[in-house]
């Protein structure tokens, strides 16, 4: 892509990193890191190759006053960047979720939606290949006629009964810092489902549970993916500082889900749920899509990885195309490769190019709406205008 776009990206994580290489992929300059910790930043920095490692971010923004700003801060701290970001006529890219209510996530909504900025939130499994490949097979091909129902259930282990060892506390423990099931996991799989059917999701209600209460910290664990392989044992918990849970793990939720135009047709009914307690040590959980000439079913929480046609007593089993697979970026892992085919869509969409739809700040606010409807349990919320 032919660019002289600059951007700054604030934070300096795990999504920092995907989104600068992403940026970089593409001939974007990544101006600035910023974040909290000099040590962090400009270990992240160096490696990355980013000049400008810095601590202070409004000052990294008034100064390079960049095309692109990259949010992956934790949640609590996204508002007055983007605020900010705004004022300097910045467009942005934001990580999931938008903010830590629908409230703010509305408030930030208000402050983009009459400009011609674009915006983009980053729920990004939405672009792995078997996604677009049951699109293609619900939505063009309608291998089983109309959708009826949706049924999604998902399951992982996280931590072992309580002779087991310990998982410790980390971000996603931590509401206030974008933690927990329904902050990550649901957003994904909200952007999945709506491009999967072509609908759009209209009312959500459900249930969500706190545990554990408390974790064990260990202080040099900061990256996710160190975290998601690491547990630890009684005894070695025991010495250390133990932090209070407030994140859910598990969740149960019902989704309306119908098409733009209202006369279309009627809304159909989504189940989702998520429970991660069960004893398994592999990921599992499905897809089943409900329709008027049989049932399609995606093995898998956010890769299906198996797809079957279930019609009557035939089953018949579906390969995602080369082709899809082809056309996701190949630059790093599936999750690198998944941040950077969102970057390539922004990109274009910013340089007035042909690209494929993404999801924006008003899908990162709704989905904030179900997330605040299914937390407080108080009955079914409106996700649209």
């Amino acid at each position: 892509m032919n660019t002289k776009l600059k951007a700054v990206v604030v934070g300096a994580g795990w999504s920092a990193e995907g989104h600068t290489k992403a940026f970089q992929h593409y001939g974007v300059e990544v101006l600035a890191i910023c974040a909290r910790k000099p040590d962090i930043v400009q270990k992240v920095a160096d490696g990355l190759g980013v000049p400008d490692a810095s601590t202070d971010w409004r000052k990294s923004l008034l100064e390079h006053k960049p095309d692109i700003v990259a949010v992956t801060t934790p949640a609590i701290l996204r508002t007055e960047v983007i605020e900010v970001a705004v004022e300097l006529g910045c467009h942005i890219i934001c990580e999931k979720p938008l903010a830590l209510s629908a409230e703010d996530a509305g408030h930030i909504r208000n402050l983009i939606k009459d400009t011609n900025l674009k915006h983009a939130f980053a729920a990004t499994h939405c672009y792995d290949p078997s996604v677009a490949y049951v699109q293609e097979l619900l939505t063009q091909q309608k291998v089983i006629g109309d959708i009826t129902a949706v049924d999604v259930g998902y399951t992982r282990r996280i931590s072992g009964p309580p002779s087991d060892k310990i998982k410790p506390w980390n971000w996603m423990s931590s509401l206030a810092h974008g933690g927990g099931a329904l902050n990550n996991g649901l957003t994904h799989r909200l952007g999945m489902l709506e491009r999967m059917t072509g609908m759009k999701v209209s009312a959500a209600v459900g249930e969500a549970k706190i545990h554990p209460r408390k974790a064990p910290v260990v202080p040099e664990i900061r990256d996710w993916r160190v975290w998601r392989s690491t547990m630890i044992t009684h005894e070695e918990a025991s010495k250390l500082e133990w932090r209070e849970c407030d994140a859910e793990w598990d969740y149960s939720a019902f989704f309306k889900l119908g098409y733009p135009n209202p006369d279309s047709g009627n809304s159909i009914l989504v189940t989702m749920r998520t429970n991660p307690g069960v004893p398994s040590h592999k990921p599992h959980g499905g897809w089943f899509f409900y329709g008027t000439q049989g049932t399609l079913v995606g093995r898998g929480g956010h890769i299906l990885y198996q797809i079957t046609k279930h019609v009557g007593e035939e089953t018949e089993e579906l390969s995602v195309p080369q082709e899809l697979q082809d056309d996701l970026p190949q630059i790093g892992d599936e999750i690198q490769n998944k941040w950077t085919a969102l970057v390539r869509d922004f990109l274009a969409d910013i340089q007035d190019q042909p690209h494929e739809p993404y999801l924006t700040f008003h899908d990162g606010w709704r989905y904030q709406i179900a997330i605040d409807a299914i937390r407080a349990s108080k009955g079914w919320a409106t996700m649209l205008d």
